[in-house]
């Protein structure tokens, strides 16, 4: 997988310039994907507001230098649908994890009944 930056900033057509934190990269189908936000984001949302995250494609050009790639629809869809796969995995330990929680406690209070 490339070494990818923590931040990396991105110029536009017009030459405006933004910053943009490294909040993933992934392996899909032989290929390499970052997910970027904002970093400006953090400090502009609000607790229950969404942020935009942009994927790009990680290519290396003839110079030998990473370039991202902007995705076709078809592209996007994948991706996406495999990051919310892996959230979902994510969620599902989580709640296996949460659940165990709960009954190591249930027991617990269960042998304290017992001793009185």
């Amino acid at each position: 997988m490339p070494e990818i930056d923590d931040v990396i900033t991105l110029v536009y057509e017009d030459g405006e310039e933004e910053s943009f934190s490294v909040e993933d990269v992934m392996e899909l189908d032989g290929n390499t994907y970052v997910i970027l936000v904002p970093e400006d984001a953090d400090s502009e949302a609000e607790d229950d507001e969404e942020v935009e995250a942009c994927i790009f494609r990680v290519e290396t050009d003839e110079d030998g230098e990473e370039v991202l790639v902007d995705l076709d629809d078809d592209e996007y869809e994948k991706v996406t649908s495999a990051i919310c796969a892996d959230l979902e995995d994510v969620c599902e330990e989580d709640e296996d994890e949460d659940e165990d929680a709960e009954d190591d406690e249930d027991e617990g209070e269960d042998e304290d009944e017992d001793e009185d």
